[in-house]
């Protein structure tokens, strides 16, 4: 190929709704034909990719815009094909990116799973706010159980460790004040992922890359961030570009026979 025919235009811009991919990259490789569209994905879960080609004299193998997920851990992971049309003419070459964690596609999950509470076994906490909160819950299938800072914290799904945020040390109660949660991030086996937040400062005995247990300790509570007293923040999600999906969950109470929502307002007690 004449290079002196290419215009480059590469535009790599990157919209990150709510966590960093730092180990995820987009980029291009020249070939006989044209170029190769190809990402590394470093995270420790499947990361989404929407790519928009901004490109003339050139054809893309899967059109303008496509989402496509990639494997974690992986090199070189194929995207597209670039193809010259002329090779007399000028070509112009670019493309946009976002990407975010998990299958942005996903619709189906496992919406039976029986969760376990997420504390000790023989003890016992409230749900102070329950799934469309009052407080800062609105239109979010998310749980609050209200628990002392140093609380030991359990896994309450098997899984692997994403993330894991626990530097901060700033409490505030305003909302700008989330930058400052520290959390536990955990994907799982159908494609959710499970967030603990509010952890306390070095509170995380996991590690990305970490397979948990249920059941499994991963760390301690705290009162870290957007908080207005000490609590375990929990939300299981499915991630969007633009927003995460949390879901309602069932969990295991009392013995662990029994199987039901959590209600806000409500002591339980893992007896299991």
């Amino acid at each position: 190929m004449n290079r002196k025919h290419v215009v480059f235009w590469i535009l790599s811009l990157c919209w990150i709704t709510v966590f960093s991919q730092e180990n995820f990259k987009v980029y291009y490789q020249e070939t006989d034909d044209g170029y190769k569209i190809l990402a590394d994905n470093g995270e420790f879960c499947p990361v989404s990719v929407e790519i928009d080609f901004k490109i003339e004299n050139l054809t893309s193998s899967i059109g303008d815009i496509k989402i496509i997920e990639v494997p974690e851990q992986t090199t070189q992971f194929y995207i597209a094909d670039l193809t010259v049309v002329d090779r007399k003419k000028a070509l112009r070459l670019g493309f946009s990116v976002r990407y975010n964690h998990g299958d942005h596609l996903q619709e189906d999950y496992d919406t039976d799973y029986a969760y376990h509470l997420p504390f000790k076994k023989g003890t016992e906490h409230m749900v102070t706010q329950g799934y469309n909160g009052t407080i800062s819950h609105h239109n979010e299938n998310a749980l609050d159980f209200r628990m002392p800072i140093g609380t030991p914290i359990y896994a309450a799904r098997e899984g692997k460790v994403v993330l894991v945020e626990q530097s901060f040390n700033k409490t505030c109660t305003g909302e700008d004040c989330a930058r400052f949660n520290n959390y536990i991030l955990v994907y799982h086996s159908d494609g959710t992922f499970a967030e603990y937040t509010h952890i306390k400062k070095d509170g995380a005995i996991v590690a990305p890359g970490d397979l948990i247990k249920k059941g499994q300790h991963i760390g301690f509570s705290g009162n870290v961030g957007w908080s207005t007293g000490p609590h375990l923040h929990f939300i299981v999600f499915l991630q969007r570009f633009n927003d995460r999906e949390t879901l309602p969950t069932k969990f295991l109470i009392g013995n662990g026979k029994e199987f039901t929502q959590l209600e806000e307002g409500k002591m339980y007690r893992k007896s299991y």
